[in-house]
C-alpha cells in the first residue's frame, strides 16, 4: 500500500490542535464556543449556504501581492477550488492553508486552481503568504462581501465577542478592518469551468476541515 506523506493530511493536525486546545480552555468558555457552534447549526444559519447546482458568485479580490485576481478569469482555464477561512489568528486555519499549499501542484496537475480568501486586513494576509512561501492566491475579502454572497458569514454574539477579546486577545473587528463583528464558516468549494457549484464541504465547527487530498481526487474525477 502506498504511503501518504502526512505534510499532505490535515486531519491528524486539526486532531492535535484540538487535543492541545481542549487542554487550555477552560469548561466554561469551551461551553461558550460549543453554544455557538450548535447556534449555527440550529438556527438556519447554514441553510443560507450556496449548494452543488448552484451559480458561484463572480469576484474580483486583491490578493497577497495587491494584485486583482478575477474569478473568471480563473475559470477561463479550468475548474477552481475556492476555500474560505477564518484568518492567520486561527490555527485550525494556518494548518488547512499550508497543507492546501503542500498539495497545490496537485491540484494545478489535475488542471484546476485554487484561491483562499479571509476577510484578514491586507497586512496579515501579505504576512501569511510571505512565512509560508504561499504558491496560490490568497485573497482579502474586505468586509466579507464575497464570503455573503456565498452565503458564510455571521456576527458574533456579544457573548462570543467578549469571549474572543478576553480569553484570546482576538478583535475581529480590528483584525479585518470590518464594519462589523463577522466571520465567515471555514468551507471549500468546486466550481465547474461553467460558473456551477459542483461540491461544497462547509462545517459550522471551525476545528474541522474537508481533507485536500478529497479535493483533489474530486478534481482528478472531472
Amino acid at each position: 500500500m502506498e504511503t501518504i506523506d502526512r505534510n499532505l493530511l490535515l486531519a491528524h493536525k486539526l486532531e492535535k490542535l484540538r487535543e492541545f486546545w481542549g487542554k487550555r480552555v477552560s469548561p466554561e468558555d469551551e461551553e461558550l464556543m460549543e453554544r455557538h457552534i450548535h447556534y449555527l447549526r440550529e438556527s438556519g444559519a447554514m441553510e443560507g449556504i450556496l449548494k452543488p447546482g448552484d451559480q458561484a458568485p463572480v469576484f474580483q479580490l486583491s490578493n497577497q501581492r495587491n494584485e486583482i485576481i478575477s474569478s473568471t478569469d480563473l475559470l477561463n482555464k479550468g475548474p477552481l477550488v475556492v476555500s474560505f477561512y477564518r484568518g492567520s489568528w486561527c490555527p485550525y486555519c494556518v494548518e488547512e492553508v499550508k497543507v492546501l499549499n503542500n498539495v497545490y501542484n496537485q491540484i494545478r496537475d489535475a488542471g484546476a486552481d485554487l484561491v483562499v480568501i479571509s476577510p484578514q486586513q491586507f497586512s496579515r494576509t501579505e504576512k501569511q503568504a510571505n512565512e509560508i512561501q504561499l504558491q496560490y492566491n490568497m485573497l482579502v475579502d474586505v468586509d466579507n462581501k464575497t464570503g455573503k454572497a456565498f452565503g458564510l458569514v455571521y456576527e458574533f454574539p456579544d457573548y462570543l465577542k467578549q469571549l474572543y477579546m478576553k480569553r484570546f486577545g482576538n478583535d475581529i473587528q480590528q483584525i479585518n478592518e470590518g464594519s462589523a463583528w463577522e466571520l465567515p464558516v471555514p468551507a471549500r468549494f468546486v466550481i465547474g469551468q461553467n460558473g456551477i457549484i459542483l461540491d461544497v464541504k462547509a462545517d459550522a465547527d471551525y476545528r474541522y476541515r474537508p481533507e485536500p487530498l478529497d479535493t483533489v481526487a474530486l478534481l482528478k474525477r472531472l
